[in-house]
This record gives C-alpha cells, structure tokens and sequence, in this order.
C-alpha cells in the first residue's frame, strides 16, 4: 500500500494533513512538522488549537477570499500563531459558488496558477521563511490548497502519483461537509456540478501534465513567479 497523509485527529477540521513521509529520492521522505494543508478552520475547538500549537503550528496562511474569511473566520489564537491571509480567487468558493463554473476543475487550476502568480510567490515566501510548522488552507483544502500542496511536494522531488493520491484522498475526508454543502446549495435552488465537490485524479493530472509543458518544473515555475533562488533553496530545506 503506498503511503497517503492521514488528518489529525482534530474535531473541528477534517482535512488537515502534514506533508512528511512522501518519498523521495536517495530513500528519503519529506520532513514531519514543517508543512500542514487543511480544509477550514472555522470550527476549530479549543482542544483542536491547543493539540496544533502542541504540534508545532506558528504560522496559519488563510487562502480565502475576503469576503470568504469575514464569513467564516479561521478559529485560531492569534497571540500564539501569526494568521496571514493571501486570497488566491478560484471564483467558485471565492464566490461563495455563484461565479462561472469552469468546464472541470483542471481548468480553473490552470486558470488560478497562471493568474496568480504574484500571490503565490508571496505564498511561499512567507512559507520559506516560517518558523516551526506552517499550515496553509482553503474551505475544503482540495483546490487552492492542492495546487500550493502540488507544488511544494514537486518541490522536494516527490513522484507524480504520490501527488495525485495526495490531492484525491481528500474527496474521501471532506465527504460529510460536501453532503452538507450540496443539500444547502439544493436547497438554495443554485445550480452546481458535482465535480466542484470531487477531487478526481484526472484534475490533478492534467494541471501538472500543463505545468510540464509549460515550465518543466515546479522550480521552473516558481522562478518565474518571482522567487528568488536562495528561497527555492530554502523551501527545499524544509521539506527535506
């Protein structure tokens, strides 16, 4: 059985996961305690902050859209943990499921990398330089925080399918809330694919098959962003 991140055994979140443990080469894994992605954080109970602080979380980075991050602000203790929010659009959660829908979710991951470009720079800026362990989120930790995920385990030499079994699990973790979210949406009478609540392969597949035609590499395309060099490096340091 390959190995896939579990989340941690939190109450309030059901997608958090550490980036550590995927193979890479010379028989290493990714570093534990350097990376979380997740899925909200608005539910988070006290317990679940302290076991995060406990674990070594001193940077939250909030992926949401504003408007998003006034609805359900993350839950988390500000005078412990540095909360940042960097908002990548994907103006589907973004636009609280309202804005034009993409043909499939590949396209609105090309769409987000190719568009938001000075963001994510930004991103993994303030990822590189954290101390102790960074978390990152979006709403379900599926789509923006895949792409961010996607890159940074490219980053460290981690093999394609590692990523993409990485990226698909999380359809599997998040099932109650998109059950949840489908029925409100239903019953709000708005109209949206199933495919915005599923995290199929192909979707990952075909935005890093894009990336390899595109940029070679997740370095490649981070250079270009406008990263510097030495916070390549650094990034690499902390995932291996």
């Amino acid at each position: 059985m390959d190995f896939i991140s579990q989340p941690l055994p939190l109450t309030g979140a059901y997608n958090v996961r550490d980036l550590g443990g995927y193979p890479v080469q010379e028989g290493k894994t990714t570093k534990y305690k350097s990376f979380l992605r997740a899925d909200s954080l608005a539910n988070l109970t006290g317990d679940d902050r302290k076991y995060l602080y406990d674990y070594g979380v001193r940077l939250v980075i909030d992926l949401r859209a504003e408007a998003e991050t006034q609805r359900n602000p993350d839950a988390v203790d500000r005078q412990v943990m540095e909360y940042m929010n960097f908002p990548l659009l994907d103006n589907i959660q973004s636009s609280f499921l309202q804005g034009k829908m993409p043909s499939d979710m590949s396209e609105m991951y090309i769409r987000l990398v190719e568009d938001s470009k000075t963001t994510l720079a930004a991103i993994f800026r303030k990822l590189a330089g954290a101390e102790g362990c960074a978390l990152y989120h979006c709403t379900a930790g599926k789509d923006r925080t895949g792409i961010v995920t996607m890159l940074l385990l490219k980053l460290a030499g981690v093999d394609d399918k590692s990523i993409i079994d990485d990226y698909s699990v999380t359809e599997k973790y998040m099932q109650p809330v998109f059950l949840e979210q489908q029925k409100m949406i239903q019953s709000a009478g708005i109209e949206v694919p199933d495919f915005v609540f599923q995290s199929k392969s192909s979707f990952m597949q075909k935005l890093m098959q894009y990336m390899y035609r595109h940029y070679e590499t997740a370095e490649d395309y981070l250079l270009q962003a406008g990263l510097s060099a030495h916070t390549v490096e650094q990034l690499k340091g902390k995932l291996v």
